[in-house]
């Protein structure tokens, strides 16, 4: 009987599935980043984001929500990486990020070779501490 290869988690059935070359090489060394940097398990939220813990919040209607504390999507445009809600106040890592454009608690980057890796992995360990702070977080 021939030993078989063992089976792939959903999130990594998620990265091979992907069509384009480049987000997929990307979405891999964006797993290794975010494994070496969170220490905890890559999970899918939705159909499309790669997430790590996760956390409660409250909205200002008083609706009550979870989110991952944090991850990346990679889409077609550009991949999305999501940090802290308070991620703007991490001003040395992104001034030494490279091109990007901000979102409301995430990050556009077109492209992982246009960014620096280092200050990425940065933003990732400061929004987390921040996160884990703020926040009732969980790992899964």
């Amino acid at each position: 009987m021939p030993i078989s290869a063992a089976p792939k988690t959903r999130v990594e059935r998620y990265i091979s599935a992907l069509d384009d070359k480049q987000r997929k090489a990307e979405s891999e060394e964006l797993l290794a980043l975010f494994a070496r940097v969170t220490d905890l398990p890559a999970a899918i939220w939705g159909t499309h984001k790669v997430g790590y813990g996760r956390y409660a919040y409250t909205m200002d209607s008083g609706r009550s929500s979870e989110f991952m504390i944090a991850g990346f999507e990679p889409a077609k445009k550009h991949i999305i990486v999501y940090l802290s809600p308070d991620f703007e106040d991490f001003t040395g890592p992104l001034e030494t990020l490279g091109k990007h454009d901000k979102g409301k608690s995430c990050i556009f980057i077109k492209a992982l070779k246009d960014i620096n890796l280092d200050s990425l992995e940065e933003l990732v360990r400061l929004g987390m501490a921040s996160t884990e702070k703020n926040f009732k977080t969980s790992e899964t």
